[in-house]
């Protein structure tokens, strides 16, 4: 079992496929360009001129089968006819699955009238708890307000002396470093992100509070007859605001969802029209057969064009993918539930029995 672990672990060390989320402030800058800061349709662009490039080095190192195989005009046809089926159906999956979405956003006024209340009155907690004067509009903002919250109360705990021993005072500066650690973290991530745009959602969604949750709570449950009213008071805002924190996070990654839903909606309904046409030209232009049997540097017309549609017939899935694959690394990199911590290398008081 221990080498089947040691494999697993080598193969994720490889392939980059963490055990825990990564800290997207010390990634590396393409791999986190590609994942989350990029925008979609560049990234979707990045993809097609890969593919582009991967069919002409192909044709370069194998001209020969590589110019059967197009003169092929059938198999050529059979895949792009391939192409377009799927295409067609791509569009009809996204646009059902959009139309799911928007179908739960026609409510009642009263339905609308309790969200509206309930973010309101979740506004005027943060700023009954003092925390803020009026809660920042901006998810991004709220968030910085939040953190820096936390960082604060944190301190405030660290510096109190107490009748607590050693070893309390050790878990109270393991709690502080975590929250500096991970607000500097989030601070870094929301430095470089525009104000208005959906990556302003994100900016919170590595910030361990699973964790900070549980350890403060653990530390309130078993120092407290030895804590005093001051600090029992601080560790318990810590708690209520961390809780405040969670929920927000979710809400902000439910609206990034919905907005990056309908953002793949247009922008895949937007593509899909002008390559159902192409695909369409490219399948009667291989009936013409009206491509010159010339050589230059190693490519033939007929190599460039197969290439270059093949690529541009691509672009739907390219887009899809590009969207999917943040969507889905947001979800990873977010899979703690409240105070649940499913983070490996988090230790537990249970993790020692």
């Amino acid at each position: 079992m221990a080498d089947g672990d040691s494999v697993l672990e080598s193969v994720r060390n490889r392939f980059g496929t963490p055990e825990r989320r990564i800290d997207r402030s010390s990634e590396n800058r393409i791999k986190r360009w590609i994942l989350f800061d990029g925008n979609r349709e560049r990234v979707a662009t990045a993809l097609l001129v890969t593919v582009f490039t991967v069919m002409l080095v192909l044709g370069g190192l194998w001209p020969v089968g590589y110019q059967e195989l197009l003169a092929e005009t059938t198999t050529v046809q059979t895949v792009f006819n391939t192409l377009l089926s799927g295409t067609i159906l791509l569009v009809s999956i996204v646009v059902s699955i959009a139309a799911v979405g928007i179908s739960q956003e026609l409510t009642s006024l009263g339905n609308q009238s309790e969200r509206v209340d309930t973010i309101v009155e979740f506004q005027e907690e943060i700023e009954d708890d003092g925390i803020v004067d009026v809660s920042p509009a901006r998810p991004g903002q709220f968030t910085a307000v939040v953190l820096r919250s936390i960082k604060q109360r944190a301190d405030e705990l660290q510096q109190i002396d107490g009748a607590a021993g050693q070893e309390y005072r050790d878990e109270v500066d393991r709690l502080q470093n975590d929250i500096h650690s991970n607000t500097e973290e989030v601070l870094t991530t929301l430095s470089r992100v525009p104000d208005g745009t959906t990556d302003e959602l994100l900016t919170g969604l590595n910030y361990d509070s699973s964790w900070q949750l549980y350890q403060s709570r653990r530390i309130l449950s078993k120092y407290d007859d030895e804590l005093t009213a001051e600090e029992r008071e601080i560790i318990e805002d810590i708690r209520e605001t961390l809780h405040k924190l969670m929920v927000s996070r979710e809400y902000f990654k439910t609206l990034y969802y919905k907005l990056e839903l309908s953002d793949l909606s247009t922008t895949l309904l937007t593509v899909s029209l002008p390559i159902i046409v192409f695909i369409t030209y490219v399948l009667l232009a291989l009936n013409s057969g009206f491509f010159p049997d010339v050589t230059v540097a190693g490519f033939t017309p007929l190599t460039v064009f197969i290439s270059l549609a093949y690529t541009i017939a691509l672009a739907p899935y390219a887009v899809l993918t590009a969207y999917v694959l943040r969507a889905a690394n947001v979800t990873k990199r977010t899979p703690e539930e409240g105070p649940f911590v499913l983070d490996g290398d988090r230790e537990t008081a249970y993790d020692r029995q």
